[in-house]
């Protein structure tokens, strides 16, 4: 006589990238031991890896290919995916951030506060922008698609300058180049001419492109607290997934 299956609750949310309802379930204990076990190997790559097989495991909508989704779609599933397996409550330590209260004074207190992971979502600003045009004349300008977890980048981030990680993250984030012309895909062209592009850029024109990762929607929250210690009110903003302490 086979096992009883244990009933799993499910659950929905919308891709904050395009709206698009993804169903899921929380972890079981076979997703808890995946984490564990990256956690254990203390790489980011491996945690990478780990969330993003996590995150397979438990969408339940075929029409949601993982491996393609942005990054910041990927640790919103896995932020709300903690919350109903694990806890919508995380407790954080809260200090001032420059180590002065409001008052002007000194004050190393440290706070602990709840925050529901419920309530964090990902950030869109209004000056967002995802097609840059880098000369008027010619109407050169570049497309940008959202750039999925390069794990391949973890490797070796550590042996390069910021701004040969930053050349990269653009590179890999182009979707198609035009000009008043022609439109070039960027699956026919090699990774080379694709750097070579991006390398004949002036520091204004890479600067204008860098715009794209800057205003790019994140995990965003704000949380408004008060010192135990000296009483002042504070806030803090917390972006990206690793500030919420929910591995």
């Amino acid at each position: 006589m086979a096992l009883p299956k244990i009933d799993v609750p499910l659950f929905e949310l919308m891709l904050p990238s395009t709206g698009q309802p993804v169903k899921y379930r929380p972890f079981l204990v076979k997703e808890q031991k995946i984490l564990l076990l990256a956690l254990e190997g203390e790489s980011i790559k491996e945690t990478v890896t780990a969330m993003r097989q996590i995150v397979s495991n438990c969408v339940l909508s075929e029409d949601v290919d993982v491996e393609k989704l942005p990054t910041f779609d990927l640790e919103y599933i896995f932020l709300k995916l903690r919350a109903k397996s694990i806890g919508e409550l995380v407790e954080l330590n809260m200090r001032h951030q420059t180590g002065m209260n409001s008052k002007g004074a000194e004050c190393d207190g440290i706070t602990m506060n709840k925050v529901n992971l419920m309530d964090v979502e990902v950030i869109k600003t209004i000056e967002h922008e995802d097609k840059f045009v880098l000369d008027e004349k010619s109407g050169l300008g570049i497309k940008f698609k959202y750039p999925t977890p390069d794990l391949d980048a973890f490797d070796n981030d550590e042996d390069r300058s910021q701004l040969d990680i930053a050349a990269d993250a653009m590179m890999a984030s182009i979707d198609y180049i035009f000009d008043n012309e022609n439109i070039y895909k960027k699956e026919d062209y090699t990774k080379q001419e694709l750097q070579e592009f991006i390398d004949s850029m002036t520091q204004d024109q890479f600067a204008k492109c860098g715009k794209f990762f800057e205003t790019m929607p994140k995990l965003k929250h704000t949380i408004k607290w008060k010192c135990s210690k000296c009483g002042c009110d504070d806030e803090v903003t917390l972006e990206g997934l690793t500030s919420f302490f929910v591995f």
